[in-house]
């Protein structure tokens, strides 16, 4: 007969949606289990940068950092570009601060992210240079005991610094002139932090309270009485009972190519998340009559490449080049015609045009496009998540001279010389007349000790030359659609009772179009710990 089991709250998810929801419950005095279909935890979280934006948080009042909270709502309203809801913007701006607050007093060390800015600070209204932006500290792995090594760790994120480090030393694609003595004794102490480190502190905190989390847990169906769902049925037949509610925290659908292809609308999406991310939690929850909504004008896409492992047997390894190599000079991107179209240094600014359609040609004429940089930029930045110096993969394109470069890519040969004639004119003057690029205050990437009238351009002249196709990732714009409670709203708008979502497996509408480093994350806390509010309001009332 199969396994029966009974908890308060089923969380389904171990990202930092799944984590803070377990936090949260037991701090509440309810009973939770943590289910993670991998092996590993982490999901998805573990791969970002750990940023957590909210506005008029504890640390940023301690600093003496003043932030209005209608200042935050105009940003908000900026970002959503006609795609808000408002309940749960303004839900997710008065609430977050004293949320944030209380994770920290339940043992999650928070710091403020200094030199980081707003997006869109001096465009949007509302928009700060310092103070809303947060991290997780530092912590080793081996304070994890049994948990060190049942954490996914990132391939290309250096989890061993700050995201508040990594900018003043100059970013990542300056790791090899980091200060080596700090890098080597923090990877001898196992030192975790960005989202790593982040899912690493919510993991230490779970596992001294002993809430129980379990691996390999494959949920198969939710379990309903009547309109309520009641727990979750597994893959191997065991039933787990939720008296009060199961979360929802199972992130994207990165790995599922029909859901991806149905919900994204763009051709040649790449999954950038684990392989885990089948959007199992908008299938669960669509079973029951939820409703999948999509962000239309949705700026959550990345462009990016892969390269193979250096390590025989290990799986390619993904290349986020709109935060890494776009950030710094004698770069850019084209498209098959060999011209630019978008400012390349702002990464969800190249968004807008990977959506366009040619009406004639019938295609997407942006995607794919192709990343270019040359000699001068080897000599300076790491490049494929590699030291300066290190040779450049075999597998990327290559040549003496632009035009053949243009010849083995299949760009157009013309076009191409005349666009880097452009662009060079344009980064030898400092002013980028086509596309503005360098304008923009927001960079993970600081400009220390580069030289020029304009830090983000740089000419690309001096050969060899290189090319590698940039391919967008699933953006994740559809989840299902949550109240400002986290309850999973009924195809007939209403709540399912028992039933809530948090994280990416939501549809981002507190932030509508727009994309504001930290804001996924942020939202998740808040909105998973809003659940668990719920589950303990609607007790109190029964």
């Amino acid at each position: 007969m199969p396994d029966r089991s009974s908890y308060d709250v089923v969380v389904l998810g171990s990202g930092i949606a799944g984590l803070s929801a377990a936090l949260a419950a037991h701090e509440a005095g309810l009973k939770p289990v943590l289910l993670e279909k991998s092996d590993l935890l982490g999901g998805c979280t573990t791969n970002s940068y750990g940023l957590i934006w909210v506005g008029g948080n504890h640390l940023q009042v301690q600093a003496g950092l003043q932030d209005r909270r209608q200042d935050i709502i105009d940003y908000m309203r900026f970002l959503g570009g006609g795609e808000l809801n408002e309940d749960r913007m303004t839900t997710f701006v008065d609430r977050s601060p004293a949320i944030m607050k209380q994770f920290a007093d339940w043992g999650i060390p928070f710091r403020l992210v200094r030199g980081v800015t707003d997006h869109y600070f001096g465009l949007a209204p509302g928009a700060l240079a310092d103070g809303r932006t947060l991290e997780a500290e530092l912590i080793s792995g081996f304070e994890l005991g049994e948990w060190r090594d049942a954490i996914v760790i990132p391939d290309d994120v250096p989890c061993y610094v700050t995201a508040e480090e990594q900018v003043a030393w100059g970013g990542m694609n300056r790791f090899s002139q980091w200060d080596q003595d700090i890098v080597r004794d923090r990877k001898a102490r196992d030192m975790r932090g960005k989202g790593l480190g982040l899912v690493c502190q919510f993991v230490k905190a779970l596992s001294d309270r002993k809430v129980p989390i379990r691996t390999g847990q494959k949920s198969e169906r939710l379990m309903c009485n009547g309109t309520r769902v009641t727990g979750v049925r597994m893959e191997d037949g065991a039933v787990i009972d939720a008296a009060k509610g199961v979360v929802l925290a199972t992130g994207g659908y990165d790995w599922n190519v029909d859901l991806a292809r149905h919900l994204e609308g763009l051709p040649d999406l790449v999954p950038m998340g684990p392989s885990s991310l089948m959007g199992d939690g908008l299938i669960l929850g669509a079973e029951v009559g939820a409703i999948i909504q999509r962000i239309q004008n949705s700026l959550f896409l990345m462009l990016g490449y892969t390269v193979p492992s250096s390590e025989p047997g290990k799986p390619p390894i993904s290349c986020r080049a709109g935060i890494v190599e776009l950030f710094c000079p004698h770069t850019l991107i084209v498209n098959r015609t060999g011209k630019r179209f978008a400012d390349e240094s702002f990464f969800q600014g190249i968004v807008p045009s990977l959506r366009q359609f040619d009406a004639l040609k019938h295609e997407y004429p942006n995607v794919p496009c192709y990343l270019i940089l040359d000699q001068q930029y080897l000599n300076q930045f790491s490049f494929a998540n590699r030291p300066v110096g290190m040779p450049v993969p075999d597998a990327i394109p290559r040549a003496d001279s632009l035009s053949d470069l243009a010849r083995i890519l299949g760009i157009d040969v013309d076009a191409f010389l005349a666009t880097i004639d452009r662009f060079n004119g344009f980064a030898r003057s400092g002013v980028d007349q086509d596309f503005r690029r360098g304008e923009l205050k927001w960079k993970l990437a600081s400009t220390k000790g580069r030289t020029g009238k304009n830090p983000a351009l740089g000419t690309i002249e001096v050969g060899p030359f290189y090319g590698v196709e940039l391919l967008p990732s699933i953006g994740n714009s559809s989840g299902l659609l949550a109240d400002g409670n986290g309850q999973v709203l009924h195809q007939r708008q209403r709540p399912i009772p028992g039933l809530y979502a948090s994280g990416v497996v939501a549809v981002r509408d507190e932030g509508g179009a727009g994309y504001q480093a930290g804001l996924t994350l942020a939202a998740a806390m808040t909105f998973s710990y809003l659940a668990v509010q719920r589950m303990v309001g609607e007790a109190t009332r029964a």
